[in-house]
């Protein structure tokens, strides 16, 4: 057996002769048992339990690009990740562990908000509360409570990442009339998780019979034309499920680039004629049901949501349709004669088959997952899935999902030193990867967190969005480098002046005062932050910041921060320093442009 000696000052794939023997040895792979490996310190501290010993250097143990590669992977599917749960990632076969995710459950965010519900219920009467201070139904704070309660403690991890992104692009806000319908809210909200890995003509149908929705951009208890009274059916819906939920504004390529006319401008894909008559097809819908009340068991056309049902799907009122056909957008005829629901599902498949929906999705899902400015190969390759999952479906999410995680502009390292990759954090994802790295507690492990702060200071929690047009928009481009150089940074357009201060604000709160979650409920504990592990590291501030930089920044802290970090927590070497270093470690690195934008 041969056995070699090597001084190492390198690593690398090398080859070594012996005798006229030559064998290829991968240092770090399983044929470089026999290296024998000497450094010039061999000192192990004591309880520094991540010493490395000089052969680490051989024989891979001291190499960790899986775990940083794990960590972001897990950030760009899940919102980030625990260390043990990075450490179990590690050299697995990233396209396995999303099958996995795949097939389990998903969370079910109406029940979820019930039970949150009952338990504020019970919570609030122990404590001696008075029926008259409390919601005797869910409202947006119970959603609130059971949203961030199954970003801790359920498993659905990419489905819950996939379901937050869909509901950046199918917006309903609680910033309205609906904050009083937390049962709603949540409904709304099952349709993202429900189909996030499901078909995206699905996704399209239920939006539009949902009586959120309906009620949100006003095609509930939408008429027919009433030339009498010189009324029309309101346009609302019907312009932005072109504009936003499907097809975009101009026709685009496979590759997301707009496709342009004779005269070199951009071709719309639908102009006013085509809304007025895509509004005729969203007219008849009513209230569903409603819930149990003195008034009325049977839900009416034209009843507002006061009394309502708001997760049972709208349902159609023939009398209230618009009759005759309706004319779509390339001259194709919805003909007369049907019935108002099968209007509605004809408009929907005729938009679903549009050749535009795989470059408008996907892109934005690209911006939401990876990058802000994906390549056209990028677009191009995601909306070959979209129109044809290998199998002959269109829309398969579970598809398209996959194939946004797995590109190689997704996983490959070169990409990271490209001036155009990359992404400003959105404060929710922020806040979310926040909770999850750390290891935090709530003595009743329930986490109500009412996120109110957070949203008043960075203007962001989950469907609250301003308008329909969500946080921001995937067109905008910030003023100054990134216009000139004519990038996109979406999330930019909420980053300014006050948020950017209010989200530092917020990570004082949480990691110096520990004032991680907390609900409006009576006497109900915070949720704080456990440091014990952390702690164990601070000793020595390089072995604290290389755990944080996997944790938080996925192995890409600058040496310029690193230095940074390491000088000021060095300085706290009395009393209960560990903690100190620990929290103000925390601190920076979570304020620092390294964390901001992902790469």
């Amino acid at each position: 057996m041969m056995k070699t000696n090597l001084l190492f000052g390198f690593l690398c794939c090398c080859l070594i002769s012996l005798n006229g023997f030559s064998q290829k040895i991968i240092l770090g792979g399983s044929n470089g048992g026999d290296i024998k490996a000497y450094s010039s310190d061999s000192w192990k501290p004591r309880n520094r339990p991540d010493s490395c010993p000089p052969s680490a250097s051989i024989n891979g143990q001291g190499m960790l690009f899986d775990v940083i590669n794990a960590s972001r992977f897990l950030y760009q599917s899940g919102m980030g990740a625990g260390y043990e749960d990075i450490r179990n990632l590690a050299g697995i076969d990233f396209g396995e562990w999303i099958d996995q995710q795949v097939k389990i459950p998903a969370t079910n965010f109406l029940k979820e908000t019930r039970d949150v519900h009952h338990e504020v219920l019970d919570w609030h009467f122990s404590n001696g509360g008075d029926s008259a201070s409390i919601a005797l139904s869910p409202n947006w704070i119970h959603f609130q409570y059971a949203w961030w309660t199954a970003h801790q403690k359920n498993k659905d991890r990419l489905r819950q990442r996939i379901a937050l992104a869909l509901s950046e692009l199918f917006v309903i806000s609680l910033d309205s009339d609906l904050q009083g319908f937390g049962e709603g809210l949540a409904s709304y909200y099952d349709i993202m998780s429900r189909n996030a890995f499901g078909n995206f003509k699905d996704i399209l149908m239920e939006i539009s019979l949902h009586p959120t929705m309906g009620f949100y951009l006003s095609h509930l208890n939408n008429p027919k034309t009433d030339s009498i009274e010189n009324t029309r059916p309101d346009e609302n819906y019907a312009r932005e499920i072109m504009q936003l939920f499907s097809i975009g504004l101009s026709e685009l390529n496979p590759d997301g680039s707009v496709k342009l006319d004779s005269l070199g401008q951009a071709i719309p894909t639908y102009d006013q004629k085509d809304i007025k008559e895509l509004a005729k097809v969203f007219t008849g819908l009513g209230l569903g049901a409603v819930v149990p009340n003195m008034y009325t068991d049977t839900a009416v056309f034209g009843m507002g949501i006061y009394l309502a049902d708001m997760t049972k799907p709208m349902r159609m009122y023939e009398f209230w349709h618009e009759p005759g056909e309706k004319i779509m957008l390339d001259g194709s005829i919805i003909p007369s004669g049907q019935r108002g629901m099968k209007d509605i599902q004809d408009a929907v498949n005729f938009l679903f088959n549009h050749p535009n929906v795989g470059p408008f999705i996907g892109r934005q899902l690209i911006q939401r997952l990876i990058k802000s400015n994906p390549s056209p190969d990028y677009i191009e390759r995601v909306t070959n899935v979209f129109n044809n999952d290998g199998k002959g479906v269109r829309g398969n999410m579970g598809a398209v999902i996959k194939a946004i995680l797995m590109d190689p502009e997704a996983r490959d390292c070169d990409w990271m030193l490209d001036a155009s990759n990359g992404q400003l954090r959105e404060p929710i994802v922020r806040y979310a990867h926040f909770t999850t790295a750390l290891d935090i507690e709530q003595y009743y492990d329930r986490f109500w967190n009412i996120g109110y702060e957070f949203f008043t200071s960075t203007g962001q929690i989950p469907l609250a969005a301003p308008t329909v047009f969500n946080f921001y928009s995937p067109f905008y481009r910030p003023k100054g480098e990134l216009d000139k150089a004519g990038l996109y940074g979406p999330e930019f357009q909420i980053h300014n002046s006050r948020t950017s201060i209010g989200f530092i604000n917020q990570v004082n709160n949480w990691s110096v005062y520990d004032y991680v979650m907390y609900s409006w409920e009576r006497d109900d504990p915070y949720t704080i932050l456990m440091l014990n592990e952390l702690e164990d590291l601070a000793a020595d501030p390089e072995v604290l910041v290389n755990r944080l930089d996997i944790l938080l920044t996925h192995g890409n802290l600058s040496d310029r921060t690193r230095g940074i970090v390491k000088e000021t927590i060095g300085k706290f070497i009395t009393g209960s320093y560990r903690e100190y270093r620990v929290r103000m470690a925390l601190y920076l690195i979570m304020i620092s442009p390294d964390y901001a934008i992902f790469k």
